[in-house]
Parts: structure tokens; C-alpha cells; sequence
């Protein structure tokens, strides 16, 4: 509360300065501004740059109408490109790190053109509005460039391991069912589904909405340590395809019927991923659970 009170200190701080000014001026799209403060920062915002800023917007009333300056966290976008003028986009051309200035802006042109929505109530439409700028930081396109360099050679690093996982996934399960002799049916994902006990009764599989109860004991594919099983006498009961479970299960038990036991053989990529689970559960582990769901 005390930041927010003093958050909306300064803004009023702020336009009782700008008020103060000398008088507006103009550039040669007709612009009009107030520089309030004229900060030490030396980098003006430009294409493909990023600009942090917060602001407020009074109609021709003098009535705020909407306010971020109690935020403490600023608006952040890609330095926007001037397709008309005069404009806040302009505007913003104006301002380095730190500055802060009062833009007239016509209301119809500011909420169809760069808003992208209707006129709120409390502006007349064809009125001009003042809209309060107070700059944040300013990236620098060279800046913004570096940075995606990076995130995309994190990326290309990520599919590179996730590859590799990928394959050795692979390679661990069809080694399981080679060894114990199982033959199973894929899933979409790549997950394994091998009946142990077959419901003949019903031609139903389970599908996606559907809530079902099953038993089961989770074991660490490579390893064979269990992990977690249900209480003796319980069932564990989820809507399938809904996100409540791991990838693995509701993409497996959607090849199931009710009635039916099986074991689900999960890669790490549908299970726990990087991330793992706890220390019961290793970073990018394949899994194996042996299910059995109610009728």
C-alpha cells in the first residue's frame, strides 16, 4: 500500500511539474509536447529497439481517464514504428531514459490507430487528450539483437538435448520390451502401451472427458525402482485429456478400455521431463506403470 500511495505521489508529482512548464511546443508534424524533465540518458528509442514507460492519459476535461504510474512495473514493447503523425509512436522518438513529458494527442487517431479499440467513456470523440509519459528504460536494437542471439542459441541447445534424450528414450524402451519380451502399441507421443489383462465385452476405448479410476505402481524404466503406487483398496481417479495428469497417462489410457490392465512405458519427454520430480524421480527418466482401471 505504502508503495502504491507513493507510486501515485509521484505521478501527481510529475504533472504538477509539467503544468508548471513553459509552454507547449511543436515539431514539424504538429506534435505538441511538454518536456517536464529532461533527463542524462543519451539513447533515444529506434527501430527494432525495446522501450519501457509508464503513463497516464487526461481528456479535455483534465479528468484521468486511465493511470500505470501505481504500477511498479512499467509497460514493455518493441519500440513501435511511426505509421502516421503526429502520434505517441512520434512521441516516443522524443524521450530518452529517465525523461518524462505531456503529449496533445487527438483521441480519435490515438484509440483507432495505435489503440486499437473504442473510444472509453469520458472522451468525447475528435477531442484531443493529453497523454503523460514518464520513459523507462531504452534497449537499443543492437541490444535487442544480442539478446536474441542468445535465446536462440539456448533454444538450438535445448532441441540439441532434447534430441538426444529423445533417442536414448527410444533406444531404453524398446530395449525393455525386447528383454521382457512385450509387444506394445505406440501412442501419438510415443509412449508404449502393452495389455496385460483385455476387456472383450466392450468395444469403448476411454476417450478424452472421460473420468476414470485406476490402480497403479510407477517404477523407474532403467532402473526398476518404484516410485509411487496407489493404497491398497484405493483408486486414483482423473478426467482424461484434461491436463491432471502426465502426458503419458492421457495419451496411454485413451488406447485402454475400462476393465482393462496394462503397462504404460513413458518416455521422460511425456513424464517429467528436465525438471524430474523431487528425488524420487531423476531429471529426464523414462517410466513404466502398470495400471488397471475400473470397470
Amino acid at each position: 500500500m505504502l508503495k502504491k500511495s507513493l507510486s501515485l505521489l509521484a505521478g501527481a508529482f510529475l504533472i504538477a511539474s509539467i503544468t508548471s512548464c513553459n509552454k507547449f511546443k511543436k515539431t514539424d508534424s504538429g506534435l505538441e509536447y511538454q518536456i517536464a524533465k529532461d533527463s542524462t540518458g543519451e539513447v533515444y528509442p529506434e527501430k527494432g529497439g525495446f522501450i519501457t514507460f509508464w503513463f497516464e492519459i487526461k481528456n479535455d476535461k483534465d479528468s484521468t481517464i486511465d493511470s500505470q504510474f501505481a504500477d511498479p512495473n512499467p509497460v514493455g514493447i518493441p519500440t513501435p514504428e511511426i505509421s502516421y503523425q503526429p502520434s505517441i509512436e512520434e512521441a516516443f522518438r522524443l524521450l530518452t531514459e529517465g525523461d518524462s513529458a505531456i503529449f496533445v494527442l487527438n483521441s480519435d487517431s490515438l484509440y483507432s490507430k495505435t489503440f486499437h479499440r473504442p473510444i472509453p467513456a469520458g472522451i468525447v470523440p475528435g477531442s484531443n487528450v493529453k497523454m503523460i509519459v514518464r520513459m523507462g528504460k531504452v534497449y537499443t536494437k543492437k541490444f535487442v539483437d544480442s539478446v536474441m542471439v542468445v535465446q536462440e542459441q539456448q533454444q538450438k541447445n535445448q532441441m540439441v538435448e532434447e534430441g538426444i534424450v529423445y533417442t536414448k528414450d527410444s533406444i531404453e524402451i524398446q530395449n525393455y520390451l525386447k528383454k521382457n519380451n512385450l509387444k506394445g502399441q505406440a501412442t501419438i507421443g510415443g509412449a508404449y502401451v502393452v495389455k496385460l489383462k483385455e476387456n472383450k465385452s466392450t468395444d469403448i476405448f476411454i476417450a478424452p472427458l472421460d473420468t476414470i479410476q485406476t490402480t497403479y505402481v510407477g517404477k523407474l524404466l532403467i532402473e526398476g525402482t518404484e516410485f509411487d503406487k496407489s493404497p491398497a483398496g484405493e483408486y486414483f481417479t482423473f478426467v482424461v485429456g484434461m491436463g491432471q495428469v502426465i502426458k503419458g497417462w492421457d495419451q496411454g489410457f485413451q488406447k485402454l478400455k475400462r476393465g482393462e490392465k496394462a503397462l504404460l512405458i513413458i518416455p521422460s519427454r511425456l513424464a517429467y521431463g528436465s525438471r524430474g520430480a523431487g528425488g524420487a524421480i531423476p531429471p529426464n527418466s523414462p517410466l513404466v506403470f502398470e495400471v488397471e482401471v475400473k470397470k
